[in-house]
């Protein structure tokens, strides 16, 4: 069966019921552990992490809320991806690749390594419109193994909802979680 989740009535989605979900205190061991691992502090802690049981998992869903600051409407993104939809592509990418090269020395130390290269995009994701950033590495436990990560940035007015949705890609299991997942989400 599926278990129905609401993240702070902004965020719904439907996670197999045999899943993990992380309590508070496991989401903030994880921002810390993160924080140390990369070497960068993260100005959020995760409001709902969810992976596949058992562990090592093979799908993992993490849900956040990031304040905004000036706030940023759907209305403005919509405006602004109409009138410059590769501008906004072209902004996205250059503050990933601002921003990436901090993480990925931050997870080589634990023998993660990027695989390919990062991609971004704007699409709809729950009934909203999101910047997406999606980049694949090397799974934690098996070097073997591809895990791809998809990040959607949903601004929804003084804060954004960042959902992290990540699959081992050989795993057909993992990858219909991802997808089924994906399309069970509806962001208010």
């Amino acid at each position: 069966g599926y278990t129905k989740l609401n993240v702070k009535g902004r965020v719904q989605l439907e996670i197999p019921s045999d899943w993990t979900i992380s309590d508070a205190e496991q989401r903030k061991r994880v921002k810390e552990l993160g924080e140390k691992l990369v070497g960068i502090p993260t100005q959020h802690t995760a409001s709902l992490a969810a992976q596949s049981y058992p562990t090592p998992s093979r799908t993992m869903v993490r849900v956040s809320f990031i304040p905004m600051e000036p706030p940023i409407t759907q209305a403005d993104v919509r405006q602004e991806v109409q009138a410059n939809k590769q501008q906004v592509l072209k902004d996205l990418a250059d503050t990933w690749r601002e921003e990436a090269p901090t993480m990925w020395a931050g997870l080589a130390k634990n023998g993660v390594k990027e695989v390919g290269r990062a991609s971004v995009a704007v699409e709809p994701l729950g009934g909203q419109l999101a910047l997406i950033i999606r980049y694949a590495r090397t799974s934690t436990v098996n070097q073997a193994e591809t895990m791809r990560v998809t990040q959607y940035h949903v601004p929804l007015g003084a804060e954004k909802a960042l959902i992290t949705l990540s699959y081992i890609e050989s795993d057909p299991q993992a990858t219909a979680a991802h997808n089924r997942l994906k399309s069970s989400i509806v962001i208010r």
